[in-house]
């Protein structure tokens, strides 16, 4: 029995368009809105049974306005909430690049298992902390509804940690960028495994 999920990355939210800030609330921008009208159409012939997003209000307005051309409801999930940067929350990257840009260059030349566990302050989420909360979110998901099809309105970070620990790509084939807003994941669970067999919006280096 196969059990889908969509996993979207929210439209261009304000916070996209001021220097990509990190973490916080900002909401959508007109732009966003628009975007995430559009990817409603493409949905338009895929049978979703839930929608759930994070709490963060880019995320849910996307995941209200696919939610509401299909006559769902939003359901929320704290576990597909947005990467958690710590005293780098409310700054930009153009910031953290100016402060943290040794630790930057260094990202880029660790290893895999070292890029899953880095951290550019000690109190902000790693790859692999965001990675666990967010694989404990879809284990408890397609458990609950087995067979089912579910949208998942998230962040790129989640998406980020997913693609690599689904094997999609490493951390240095999806560089800042690779993930567009309103881009998708489709994975399938089939027999307890996940794999991704679609993408939409997602380049790789």
């Amino acid at each position: 029995m196969i059990t889908t999920l969509y996993i979207v990355r929210h439209g261009e939210s304000e916070g996209n368009v001021q220097g990509d800030i990190f973490g916080v609330d900002p909401p959508l921008t007109p732009r966003g809105i628009q975007q995430a009208q559009a990817l409603s159409l493409v949905f338009e012939k895929i049978t979703l049974h839930h929608v759930y997003a994070s709490r963060l209000k880019r995320a849910h307005k996307t995941a209200q306005i696919i939610a509401d051309k299909k006559g769902l409801p939003v359901s929320f999930h704290e576990g597909i909430r947005e990467r958690h940067f710590g005293s780098l929350e409310g700054k930009t990257g153009v910031y953290g690049k100016e402060h943290y840009g040794d630790s930057y260059e260094k990202f880029n030349t660790a290893s895999a298992v070292e890029q899953m566990n880095w951290k550019f302050v000690p109190d902000m989420e790693s790859f692999g902390e965001t990675l666990s909360r967010v694989v404990g979110a879809i284990d408890e998901i397609t458990h609950a509804h087995k067979g089912k099809t579910h949208l998942l309105a998230s962040h790129a970070n989640v998406m980020l940690s997913l693609l690599v620990h689904l094997k999609f790509a490493t951390f240095n084939e999806l560089p800042n960028g690779s993930i567009q807003n309103t881009a998708y994941i489709k994975i399938e669970k089939n027999n307890d495994i996940y794999s991704i067999t679609e993408t939409l919006g997602i380049t790789k280096k």
